[in-house]
């Protein structure tokens, strides 16, 4: 190379310019400009990276937010599923609330029931929590009543005393209180809250809107809690399918 060439023949008479060169007779500007390069090629790499690695975690955060509203969806229309018309409470554009058996809890009593009993015998009262709330029915109606603790093997105590006679076999089943509805958020944005039992957590976060519609036998909107057959959540987010909608048939 001409740089080395020039350097030799530099050195051999100017005995003090051997600090400008290293041992090989490469001078500074070389170096200089391969750490130039070395700079430029490290910069473009971490700046492609940095692209990839944005890129990437935008894609996850999608991702996830697609699954969380896929799962909040199923969640919302496997227990709409469980109300009926007689159970509905609320039917606004901005709250759904009803009562239904979520977990299935039903047994029936061992002998029959007398006015201001508040121990029920019952076939099977395991795994019933205290403070839910049960119904108690029979041919001439249905009781309203809590657990005063936990449910036993073989009975459940209530709170308040029965009010009515029961016989035996009256069936005795959970009855939860379940609310969808939508809270504001302050950016703009809308959560889809559940609440159960008085507990609420947030459903599904992040949309741009979202409400509740109702029809009737008819296919006709209604606002009236009686007559509400059909249970539609309107979804609007920014997520790729933008807008969702689901249909939910309650129990005739």
């Amino acid at each position: 190379m001409i740089c080395r060439h020039s350097a030799h023949s530099f050195m051999r008479w100017q005995p003090g310019a051997r600090r400008l060169f290293n041992s090989d007779g490469v001078c500074m500007s070389e170096l200089m400009i391969s750490l130039a390069i070395g700079s430029f090629v490290l910069a473009t790499a971490l700046t492609t990276l940095n692209i990839v690695q944005t890129h990437a975690g935008k894609q996850q955060r999608s991702l996830n937010q697609q699954q969380d509203l896929r799962l909040g969806l199923e969640v919302f229309e496997q227990e709409v599923r469980l109300a009926t018309a007689e159970t509905i409470v609320t039917a606004a554009s901005d709250q759904f609330m009803f009562y239904a058996n979520l977990s299935d809890h039903r047994t029936v009593t061992t002998a029959g029931l007398n006015h201001g009993q508040t121990v029920l015998p019952v076939l099977d009262g395991s795994g019933w929590g205290e403070g839910k709330t049960l119904s108690v029915c029979g041919q001439q109606g249905c009781e309203s009543h809590r657990l005063a603790r936990a449910g036993q093997r073989f009975h459940l105590t209530l709170v308040d005393p029965i009010q009515s006679s029961f016989p035996e076999g009256a069936s005795v089943q959970i009855r939860n209180r379940v609310v969808y509805y939508v809270k504001r958020q302050e950016a703009g944005q809308s959560n889809l809250m559940r609440m159960v039992d008085g507990g609420a957590s947030v459903l599904i976060d992040g949309l741009d809107d979202l409400r509740f519609l109702y029809r009737n036998d008819l296919g006709q909107s209604t606002a009236q809690a009686a007559l509400v057959r059909r249970v539609i959540l309107e979804i609007n987010s920014d997520q790729p399918l933008h807008r969702m909608v689901r249909e939910v048939s309650i129990r005739s």
